[in-house]
């Protein structure tokens, strides 16, 4: 039963809205009624804007356009005629009669002319300048009523730079860089110099004061800072010799000779060091012929010797003559030339050396007691042969 109820229903109900759709459908559609005077002032406003647009833009308009032509035209306004009352009354600027078109011609007229000139005016600078950059700058003015007037306004000239030649130009490139390091050089030496001196100087003063350990430490910065310093290098071998460090010496004059050999204090102090160690081969090749030209005593006196421990005779022979040549007075000298004459056979020489060296007399009694013994020697060779 339940279900037959809810069936009848849903058809009453059905019924129920097929009627009411029925009872729609018959109603009568009543179209609405415009409202013509609501349309009309809508339209009203956009047209009454526009016309006082119009109006406001003619009025700007025409007001730049006489603006225009009394101000940027003055020979037109001096055209422009002048009533006179009869009564002789002072004149008074009264509008042109002229049209348009006149007015427009004469405008355009003063233009051209204006134009004119100045391309005169450019062209006579152009001629009067070599090279001149002309920069110009035109302003156009446009009219609504196909009128165009053209005038020119700002015209500067610069004069352009000295040009140089790209040859000129390379050359001072590569001349610039060449003189600035050369400079660069020079500022960088003196101060190397001036702070070698300085560690030099701190280094001295330590020697005077036994601090040989800090002597030692200054002396390594100066060298450090210039390498080719002679005093310098030369006074820290002999600290290092002083302390009994010979091969240190040895090796900081060696290096410096390698840096600079033509240094003959260095070559001199490194042969005494080898001439004290007894290593004469060295002092030789440390003392070599070509420096001969160079040579002090210290050189001739190295060299005699190492030459004579050697049994190189004819070198020693010749170092001992440079030394009593120089030194004659020094008997020593002569004893020595007088044993390498002795050891070359060269019997009369030997014995004019030996008897030059006991008449000066200022020999050790060792040395001269030898050269009385050596000078009977020869003598009795001599008497004998």
């Amino acid at each position: 039963m339940s279900v037959l109820n809810k069936t009848l229903k849903g058809l009453e109900q059905r019924q129920t809205e097929a009627a009411s759709s029925a009872e729609r459908e018959q109603t009568v559609n009543v179209t609405p009624i415009s409202d013509i005077g609501e349309k009309l002032h809508k339209l009203v406003i956009p047209v009454l804007a526009v016309v006082a647009l119009s109006l406001v833009a003619y009025v700007v308009y025409s007001k730049d356009l006489l603006q225009h032509f009394f101000v940027k035209s003055p020979s037109a306004a001096e055209n422009v005629p002048v009533a006179t009352a009869s009564n002789e009354k002072p004149a008074v600027n009264a509008p042109t009669s002229e049209t348009p078109n006149r007015i427009l011609e004469q405008e355009n007229e003063q233009a051209n002319q204006q134009r004119n000139e100045q391309v005169a005016e450019q062209s006579k600078s152009l001629t009067s300048h070599s090279s001149p950059q002309v920069t110009q700058t035109i302003e156009m003015t446009n009219d609504t009523t196909a009128t165009q007037a053209t005038r020119l306004a700002s015209q500067k000239v610069v004069p352009a730079e000295e040009e140089i030649p790209p040859v000129q130009l390379v050359e001072r490139e590569k001349v610039q860089p060449t003189e600035r390091q050369a400079t660069m050089k020079q500022v960088t030496k003196i101060t190397a110099t001036q702070q070698a001196n300085e560690h030099f100087q701190a280094g001295k003063k330590a020697f005077t004061f036994g601090l040989i350990g800090e002597a030692i430490a200054a002396l390594e910065q100066c060298i450090a800072v210039l390498n080719e310093h002679i005093e310098c290098r030369s006074l820290l071998a002999a600290a290092f010799y002083g302390r009994q460090e010979t091969v240190k010496a040895s090796n900081v004059l060696e290096q410096g000779l390698s840096l600079k050999p033509d240094s003959m204090e260095w070559r001199t102090l490194l042969a005494r060091i080898y001439a004290d160690n007894k290593q004469y081969n060295e002092v030789l090749s440390v003392l070599p012929q070509r420096y001969e030209s160079q040579g002090d005593k210290d050189f001739w006196i190295l060299k005699g010797l190492a030459a004579q421990q050697l049994k190189q005779h004819e070198v020693a022979l010749r170092s001992f003559k440079k030394l009593t040549l120089s030194q004659p007075e020094q008997g020593k000298w002569w004893l020595a030339m007088a044993r390498s004459a002795e050891f070359l056979q060269q019997w009369q020489n030997a014995m004019q050396y030996y008897t030059t060296a006991t008449q000066i007399g200022n020999l050790s009694p060792a040395s001269q007691r030898y050269a009385v013994e050596r000078l009977q020697f020869i003598r009795g060779r001599l008497d004998a042969s």
